[in-house]
């Protein structure tokens, strides 16, 4: 049979007992005014992570999304074309290294029938009149990566959401930690001069 200590003990490792605990919402007699005041910063800023981030994470994930939407318009008229390299690509300087590219000479053909020519990131060792897949803008120039679309967008709004929301909870506990840092030095100010104050009286008594 479990004895009632061990119960209440066993209870009080509780997530929840543990939350009610740190927000200090236990009615624990043997608090003081600055553990109240410290309990209190820390109800604030709770609610104010939950009230403010996620309105503050909307409104970045909006402003990302507009400008996401303005990217996706403008690189609508973007068209896939065929380039074909004129110059092999340089060997890799060091061995088993396959991450680095070169730029290339190389040759496309517009949707219109018109040629262009131009430099191509290709990979280490690529031989001449090797097919890459590029991308040209209404001009004919390389853009250097495909167009947005809305899925990328969609990602980048999520992202934007989750790291200012992140963001916004390590400001909160950073000033949550400087609350605690100073007024564990008046706690401990306050015990050094109660201290001075009881302790000649125990040491008399000796």
């Amino acid at each position: 049979m479990r004895r009632t200590g061990d119960r209440h003990a066993g209870r009080a490792r509780t997530p929840i007992r543990g939350l009610i605990r740190w927000l200090g919402v236990d009615r624990n007699p043997l608090r003081r005014p600055a553990d109240r005041f410290e309990s209190a910063v820390r109800i604030l800023l709770v609610l104010a992570f939950l009230g403010a981030g996620p309105v503050l994470a909307a409104s970045v994930g909006a402003r990302v999304g507009a400008l996401g939407d303005r990217q996706a318009r403008a690189e609508r008229a973007w068209r896939p074309a065929t380039a074909v390299l004129l110059r092999p690509a340089p060997q890799p300087y060091y061995p088993y290294d396959g991450s680095s590219a070169f730029l290339v000479p190389a040759r496309w053909r517009l949707p219109s029938g018109a040629e262009r020519t131009g430099l191509v990131a290709a990979p280490p060792g690529s031989p001449a009149g090797l097919r890459m897949p590029v991308w040209v803008d209404r001009a004919g120039r390389l853009t250097g990566h495909a167009p947005v679309t809305p899925a990328l967008v969609t990602v980048r709004v999520v992202v934007a959401g989750a790291v200012t929301l992140a963001g916004f909870a390590v400001v909160l506990l950073l000033v949550a930690s400087l609350v605690r840092w100073w007024l564990d030095r008046r706690r401990m100010s306050l015990w050094a001069l109660e201290w001075a104050l009881v302790g000649p009286r125990w040491t008399s008594r000796r």
